[in-house]
């Protein structure tokens, strides 16, 4: 992990489906750059939010 991260929850609509993720990520860019990366640049995120 790298310094200063966080815990984000992102959801992303695939296949017509939601699924959710935790990444950890250092901010909400990151979160969106890792998601991304791991669904493919056609997926709709949905929304990234910081778990406590």
């Amino acid at each position: 992990m790298k310094c200063g991260t966080k815990r984000f929850e992102v959801t992303v609509k695939k296949d017509n489906r939601i699924a959710t993720q935790e990444i950890c990520p250092r901010d909400q860019i990151d979160a969106r750059k890792i998601c991304r990366r791991m669904y493919g640049e056609d997926k709709h995120i949905i929304s990234v939010r910081r778990k406590k």
